[in-house]
């Protein structure tokens, strides 16, 4: 196994100010590090470093694009070094272009001494040589894979798991589950977990903090799951270990990591799941106004041909009148389930206002927007709705516009479509109209 003792790295601090350079030398003392530091204003500052440089401390400008410069300058100069980046910004495409450019890890202010000295600390136990991880200890391995973000798909953090196993167990297995999918009858069929065990393990599956879960060491094989969400489980098994020992491949240094990295991944997940709220309509589920106008600026600026419909439902205002709001929004989610179901993969519904949706159709003329139109219409009038336990009906007027024939800019595209579900209104209700064609 590979020495712990290690010769101190060089560390070089560029372009940052008094205050950060003096949080540098003091979290260095105070963690203890072997770590010698020197620091320079601009650029001109690595010109100097002969000695080689192992760590690069870079704070970002105004102009972050200089800092990337930099960021590619300096690994040209120092391939095998790490870089740390201190950023005033949280924004995800600027921590994806550094990330790219291929900084070790990115600092986000305002951070306090620990957090300075955990990275730190995570760049001493980078490999030194990364293209012979034959030579990795357990905990440099699990500092290379787990210590800076990557794709943010949970396959791409299993697929980390699987490189970082490997380097120090023969996998014989590896699967991967999504809950409730049969993983606890499998697995407590596999390894006979019954009464304490199988209650545990079905625990674990339950708990949303359950990260690590180990079954019973047979014949010198090993069989785990990891939790990476509490709806994604990985599972392997594994022959014995060689040079290392278990409580080492999976010991705390891994645990914490890994906790880190699921983190990350659920910050990620959450601020998605935020983002799509603000573009979903809150009672049906489907796109908003927000998202419309953003898919018809698109769909405008890549003067591609395609057609809106837009769609009323008739005499709904009967239905909110008559048996109330609540009722009311339950029809809106039954029918916009029904539209959902009709349309392509590729086409898009909204709730445009009240009981009005348009549906984009991409790529779609004015013979197939028809044919989508009718079909969309008699599906609703073949469905038979409930209402407080009783049978009712609904029926539709639809309006048909086609980009660029009838409207060459979003706003007079949905105006056309709106004039045209009027007319189709004004035919008798329940008709799909184009100009002066009533279907």
């Amino acid at each position: 196994m590979p020495s712990n003792t290690s010769p101190s790295l060089r560390l070089l601090g560029l372009g940052l100010d008094p205050l950060l350079s003096e949080k540098v030398k003091r979290t260095v003392k105070t963690y203890r590090l072997k770590v010698r530091t020197s620091f320079a204003a601009s650029s001109d500052g690595l010109e100097m470093e002969k000695g080689g440089v192992d760590i690069l401390l870079l704070q970002v400008p105004a102009h972050f694009g200089q800092a990337l410069k930099l960021v590619q300058e300096f690994l040209y100069r120092f391939p095998r070094a790490a870089v740390l980046v201190f950023s005033p910004k949280s924004d995800p495409h600027l921590l994806v272009h550094f990330f790219r450019a291929g900084a070790f890890d990115v600092i986000l202010s305002p951070f306090d001494d620990y957090e300075l000295g955990q990275a730190l600390r995570r760049v001493s136990l980078r490999p030194g040589d990364i293209a012979n991880p034959s030579d990795w200890t357990a905990l440099q391995a699990a500092a290379h894979f787990f210590t800076r973000p990557i794709a943010d798909q949970w396959d791409d953090l299993a697929d980390n798991l699987v490189r970082y196993f490997s380097l120090f167990l023969k996998i014989d297995e590896n699967r991967r589950f999504l809950l409730p999918h049969g993983v606890d009858d499998f697995l407590a069929k596999k390894h006979k977990l019954t009464g304490t065990k199988l209650k545990r393990f079905q625990h674990f599956l339950q708990d949303p903090r359950g990260i690590f879960f180990g079954f019973d060491l047979r014949g010198g094989s090993l069989a785990w799951v990891i939790k990476l969400a509490p709806d994604f489980v990985c599972y392997w098994t594994a022959k014995g270990t060689e040079k290392f020992s278990v409580d080492e491949v999976f010991g705390p240094h891994f645990l914490n990591l890994l906790r880190g990295q699921r983190e990350h991944y659920e910050a990620h997940l959450e601020r998605v799941r935020m983002k799509r709220l603000a573009l979903t309509d809150e009672i049906t589920g489907l796109w908003n106004q927000r998202r419309l106008a953003q898919d018809l600026e698109e769909g405008v600026t890549q003067k591609k041909s395609f057609s809106l419909l837009f769609i009323d439902i008739d005499f709904f205002k009967n239905v909110n009148d008559q048996f109330g709001h609540v009722h009311g929004s339950q029809l809106l989610i039954d029918m916009a389930a029904i539209l959902r179901a009709e349309l392509r993969g590729s086409d898009a519904i909204y709730r445009y206002g009240g009981d009005e949706f348009i549906v984009l159709l991409p790529e779609t003329g004015l013979a197939d927007s028809k044919a989508t139109a009718l079909r969309l219409s008699n599906a609703i009038k073949a469905n038979e709705f409930t209402v407080q336990e009783k049978p009712y009906f609904l029926s539709l007027s639809v309006g048909i516009a086609v980009y660029p024939d009838d409207a060459q800019t979003s706003r007079a595209l949905i105006d056309f479509a709106d004039q045209m579900m009027y007319m189709s209104k004004k035919s008798g209700r329940g008709k799909v109209f184009h100009v002066t064609e009533v279907m």
